[in-house]
C-alpha cells in the first residue's frame, strides 16, 4: 500500500514538472511565436514573446527581422543561429548570420534596461538603419555581447546623452561600427576583441562614474571623433594591447581622469583632420592625474596609398590651462617620417608634446624623440640671428653646438620640468646665448633675455621648480 501511494505521488509530481515545463520552456524559436523574418512585417511582438516565455531565444540565419524596443529580462540568451568572424560585414555575413533592422520610432532595438542578473546577445547582426535608435540600450547589468555586429545606430551600445551605463558587461568578439557612438558609459566591463570603426563621433565614450573597465586586444580606427574619450571623473581604466589609427581627433583623450593605465598598444596617425593641436595628437590630456603609458608604439604617416596629410602633428598634447600631473611614460618608441626635407629619421611633425608638460610627477624614460629622453645631439647649429623666437631647440639630454657662426646666436631648452636637467657644450667659434622656453626663467633672468654662455664652455641647467632653470657652468 505504502509502495503504491508512493508512485501515485511520483507520478503527480512529475506530472505537475511536465506541466511546468510546457508552460515555460527552456529555449524556443522566435519563428515559433510568429517572427516572419522579411525586414518587412514588424515582428517585435514575437521577440518579445519568446523571451517572455523562454530563457533561450534562437534566431534563424539568412533572415531579416524588423524588430524595435525588443525587451529582454534577467537570464535570457538571445541567440542567432549562424556565427562568422567578429568585424566583417559583407554579404558572407548577412548570409550566415540573422539581421535585426531598426523599426522607426523605436528608442532602442534592443532593450537590456530590466536586466539586473545576467543575460546574452550572441551572434547577431544588428543595424538600426537610423541615427535616432539606440543599439543596445544601457541600464542592464552583467550583460554579455559575443560574435555581434552593430551597425547605423545612434549609441551602439547605451545612449547619446550618456545618462545610462552598462555595468558588469563582458563584451567579445564584437563590432560597433558606423554609429554615432561605438559604447557609451561602460562601467566595471570587459571588451576584449571588439573592433570600433567609422563611428561619426567617439569610438567608446567614458563619462563620469565609467570606471574600471578593461580593454584589451581592440582596435579603434577611423572614428571621426577620439577613438577613447574618457571625460569628466572617471577612474581606474585600464588599456593594453589594442591599435588606435586614423581616429580624425586624438587616439585617447583624458580629461579629467583619474587612474589610466595604457600598455603596449600601437598609435598610428591619428588626428588626421589635422586642426586643433589638442585633436592633432596621439594622446591628449587635460587636467589628468595618476596615469601611467608603458610601452608601445607612436607611428606617423598618411593615409593608405599616400593620401592625405601627414598626422600627428604631436605625441603627447597637454591643455595649457589644466595641468596634468603624476604622469610617468616608459618604453614608449617613436617612429615614422613626417617630412624627408625637415625631418628625415623624426616621429612627429612639429614637436614630441605640445603645450606645457606636467610640473608635478612627471617621469618620462626609455622613450625616443620626447624632451628630455635622448641622451646626446651633436652637430647643433646655434640660430645665426639670435633671439629667443627662432631660437635653434634642443631636444636631448647633452647638446653639443657646433656652430655658432655670430655672437649671441641662440638655443633654447625644453620646458623646465622639475628634476629635469640639460646639458650644453658650446664648441662652436662664438659666444651663445641660451634662453629658456617661455615663461621659463635661466638663474632668475627674464624669459626673453636669456644667458651668454662663452665658446668652449659646458653648461649643464638643472630645472629646479618654479618655471627657473639654475646653470651649473665649467671653469
Amino acid at each position: 500500500m505504502r509502495n503504491k501511494k508512493t508512485h501515485v505521488l511520483a507520478a503527480l509530481l512529475y506530472l505537475c514538472m511536465m506541466a511546468t515545463a510546457s508552460a515555460t520552456p527552456s529555449s524556443g524559436n522566435v519563428s515559433n511565436y510568429g517572427a516572419v523574418g522579411d525586414g518587412v512585417a514588424n515582428d517585435t511582438a514575437a521577440f518579445n514573446l519568446c523571451l517572455t516565455y523562454n530563457v533561450i531565444c534562437w534566431v534563424d540565419p539568412a533572415k531579416t527581422y524588423a524588430v524595435g524596443d525588443v525587451q529582454m529580462k534577467n537570464g535570457n540568451r538571445l541567440i542567432g543561429l549562424g556565427t562568422v568572424e567578429y568585424g566583417d560585414r559583407t554579404a558572407a555575413t548577412a548570409s550566415t548570420r540573422p539581421i535585426l533592422v531598426g523599426v522607426a520610432g523605436s528608442t532602442n532595438l534592443i532593450n537590456v534596461s530590466g536586466v539586473s542578473n545576467s543575460a546574452a546577445i550572441d551572434g547577431l547582426f544588428i543595424d538600426c538603419k537610423s541615427s535616432g535608435i539606440n543599439g543596445i540600450s544601457g541600464g542592464s547589468f552583467q550583460l554579455t555581447i559575443q560574435g555581434t555586429t552593430v551597425v547605423d545606430c545612434a549609441a551602439g551600445l547605451g545612449d547619446m546623452a550618456g545618462s545610462t551605463y552598462t555595468t558588469e558587461a563582458h563584451i567579445i568578439d564584437t563590432t560597433f561600427g558606423s554609429n554615432q557612438r561605438g559604447i557609451s558609459n561602460p562601467t566595471d566591463s570587459l571588451i576584449v576583441n571588439a573592433d570600433f570603426a567609422n563611428n561619426s563621433g567617439d569610438g567608446i565614450y567614458l563619462g563620469g562614474g565609467a570606471n574600471s573597465n578593461t580593454i584589451v586586444n581592440s582596435r579603434f580606427e577611423w572614428n571621426q571623433g577620439y577613438g577613447i574619450q574618457s571625460y569628466g571623473g572617471t577612474n581606474n581604466n585600464s588599456i593594453s594591447n589594442s591599435i588606435f589609427d586614423r581616429n580624425c581627433k586624438a587616439g585617447i583623450r583624458l580629461d579629467g581622469v583619474t587612474g589610466f593605465t595604457i600598455s603596449n598598444s600601437v598609435f598610428a596617425r591619428n588626428g588626421r583632420n589635422n586642426v586643433a593641436v589638442d585633436q592633432n595628437a596621439q594622446v591628449y590630456m587635460s587636467g589628468a592625474k595618476n596615469v601611467s603609458i608603458t610601452g608601445g608604439l607612436s607611428l606617423v604617416g598618411r593615409d593608405d596609398g599616400g593620401a592625405g596629410t601627414y598626422t600627428p602633428a604631436y605625441v603627447f598634447s597637454y591643455d595649457s590651462g589644466t595641468p596634468s600631473t603624476n604622469v610617468t611614460i616608459s618604453g614608449f618608441a617613436t617612429a615614422g617620417l613626417f617630412n624627408s626635407t625637415t625631418n628625415p629619421t623624426g616621429s612627429f611633425t612639429t614637436a614630441a608634446v605640445e603645450g606645457p608638460e606636467p610640473t608635478s610627477g612627471y617621469n618620462v624614460s626609455g622613450v625616443n624623440d620626447i624632451a628630455d629622453t635622448g641622451n646626446t645631439v651633436t652637430g647643433i647649429t646655434a640660430f645665426a640671428s639670435g633671439g629667443q623666437a627662432s631660437a635653434t631647440q634642443l631636444t636631448a639630454t647633452v647638446n653639443t653646438v657646433s656652430t655658432a657662426s655670430a655672437a649671441a646666436a641662440s638655443v633654447k631648452l625644453g620646458p623646465c620640468v622639475p628634476g629635469r636637467q640639460q646639458t650644453v657644450a658650446n664648441l662652436g667659434a662664438n659666444t651663445i646665448q641660451v634662453f629658456g622656453t617661455s615663461p621659463n626663467t635661466i638663474n632668475g633672468v627674464a624669459s626673453a633675455t636669456g644667458v651668454a654662455q662663452a665658446t668652449g664652455k659646458i653648461a649643464t641647467y638643472f630645472c629646479t621648480g618654479s618655471g627657473n632653470w639654475t646653470r651649473l657652468l665649467s671653469n
